[in-house]
């Protein structure tokens, strides 16, 4: 554990001193030390955003009643987590086997419908037609005169 912590701490220091090393670049070989003196403070702010640890709060410890209780709901709910999850795959696999089934129906009764069925479509479905979407609007604004095809 405390070998992984070395590291990640390692890793820390040699992004801070790669930052340190651009910023001396950028600044024409100026030293880093003296811009904290100069007023740049962009170097000791992220010392602190990578060194320093977010406060967060305390944990509440739980004892006798208080601790069986909390583990009985904390079993019970990844029992439900479990059952949701299972009956989900359960599902899948419902579905799966029914499409294989009506596939190897379909090609039982027709190889050029079967066929047909595996070929993908040459137009654009659905999820391809739809615009992904943006923190603006677009700068054309609404298409009123759109129509859709019905192909």
């Amino acid at each position: 554990m405390l070998s992984i912590v070395r590291r990640s701490c390692q890793k820390q220091q040699n992004l801070l001193r790669q930052v340190v090393a651009v910023r001396h670049i950028s600044t024409g070989g100026a030293r880093p030390d003296n811009n904290v003196q100069n007023g740049d403070t962009r170097v000791e702010l992220i010392r602190r955003v990578l060194f320093e640890s977010t406060a967060r709060e305390p944990t509440i410890k739980l004892e006798g009643k208080a601790l069986e209780e909390h583990e009985t709901i904390e079993r019970a709910w990844k029992l439900h987590k479990m059952r949701q999850r299972e009956q989900r795959q359960q599902t899948l696999e419902r579905q799966f086997r029914s499409i294989h089934l009506a596939m190897s129906e379909l090609e039982k009764a027709s190889d050029r419908l079967f066929k047909g069925a595996i070929v993908k479509s040459r137009h654009i479905t659905y999820p391809k037609q739809a615009k992904i979407p943006t923190e603006t609007p677009s700068p054309q604004g609404w298409d009123y005169s759109y129509k859709h095809s019905t192909e």
